[in-house]
């Protein structure tokens, strides 16, 4: 019995034990919850109160962190401009929309031309004047020309030198309007305005005279070419009042035209030398062949020839060429023909731009506006 008592005893006391372990589990199985139901307690709590430490941020830098960086305020433009809404901006100070980059020169070739009227030759075996024009015609072509200032440019030489050379002119009818004209390579070129001016001729008689303001298709650049023929002393006149008077209209043309700024071109046969010379660059000109005038003096390279190039204070020269070609067999003239490469310099100076979506748009000043 005391075996069966002393093994139950021991089942007594397993047994025990197991229940004793029970119970102290349940105990802290007890406690773990009424903690946890304590903790969300003081959780609302803290939580209703605004002063709590539990309602500022959990996230607190710790001394390691950096530093807080305030970036200043940006302000932009309360929207984009419109195409319509720019043109009008820009058109109230005096500027349109030009279709070119202004911060490019123009560069171009640019010539004076008597080509011998066709009234002046034909007899004692001269070629006829529309052969000679023609042939005037593909020089130019070759020569590159981009304009040119033709004088004696009589009705029937028109159509074979602007066809062989591959221009339009002002005016573009014939006649003795059409004698001094001004033509141009329309890949280059587009006409904005043209005039026709009295110019003092022989024995004081007006001749009507052309200046135009061409647009650059390549730049936009716009610039005034005049072309005048200025009387010789022939015909039983003595012309050199003329000539004078002729010389004071034309500059009073260039100071005119030159106000605004615009470049402005002078071609012609002014059937004189060195005063007038000196005098034409009174206006602010300056010659192709290198005349200037400066500190009230005037530059004379020497060799100066009756066929002129002129250009503005924008205006720079390269390459001025006498070609006397044009007098040996088969004869195209009695003048030589007159070139130099002209370059205008870039206008970005006097123009604003406005960026829009990544695009640059430009506009400067209108030479054509009052």
């Amino acid at each position: 019995m005391e075996r069966r008592g002393g093994a139950r005893r021991r089942t007594l006391s397993t047994t025990e034990a197991f229940h004793r372990r029970f119970r102290t589990a349940g105990i802290a199985v007890a406690v773990v919850a009424v903690l946890a139901i304590v903790g969300v307690t003081v959780g609302l709590q803290r939580d209703s109160d605004p002063t709590s430490t539990s309602a500022r941020p959990r996230h607190t830098p710790s001394a390691s962190a950096a530093p807080l960086v305030v970036v200043p305020a940006v302000h932009f433009d309360r929207r984009i401009l419109t195409l319509p809404e720019m043109k009008e901006k820009f058109g109230k100070q005096g500027l349109h929309l030009v279709e070119s980059d202004p911060t490019q020169p123009t560069t171009f070739t640019i010539s004076s031309f008597n080509v011998l009227g066709s009234s002046h030759t034909g007899k004692k075996g001269s070629a006829a004047g529309p052969a000679r024009a023609a042939r005037a015609g593909s020089l130019v072509r070759r020569k590159g020309v981009s304009v040119v200032g033709l004088q004696e440019f009589q009705s029937n030489q028109r159509g074979a030198f602007l066809g062989n050379a591959g221009m339009v002119a002002y005016p573009s009818a014939g006649g003795l309007d059409g004698e001094n004209s001004i033509a141009w390579d329309p890949d280059d070129w587009s006409l904005v305005e043209g005039h026709l001016v009295d110019i003092p001729y022989f024995f004081g008689q007006p001749r009507k005279m052309p200046n135009v303001l061409l647009r650059n298709l390549h730049t936009d650049r716009m610039a005034w070419f005049s072309n005048y023929h200025n009387p010789a002393d022939v015909f039983g006149c003595k012309c050199g009042g003329h000539r004078a008077a002729a010389t004071d209209r034309e500059i009073s043309i260039v100071r005119d035209l030159t106000s605004s700024g615009t470049p402005m071109f002078t071609t012609g046969d002014m059937n004189d030398r060195a005063s007038y010379a000196c005098r034409y660059a009174a206006s602010g000109l300056h010659s192709a062949d290198g005349v200037s005038r400066a500190g009230g003096s005037c530059h004379l390279p020497g060799n100066e020839w009756i066929d002129w190039i002129w250009g503005s204070s924008q205006v720079s020269f390269s390459r001025y060429s006498r070609d006397y070609s044009t007098r040996n067999g088969p004869k195209i003239s009695d003048h030589p023909i007159i070139t130099a490469t002209a370059t205008i310099a870039p206008a970005a100076e006097a123009c604003k731009s406005y960026t829009r979506h990544g695009d640059k748009y430009w506009f400067c000043p209108d030479p054509t506006a009052d």
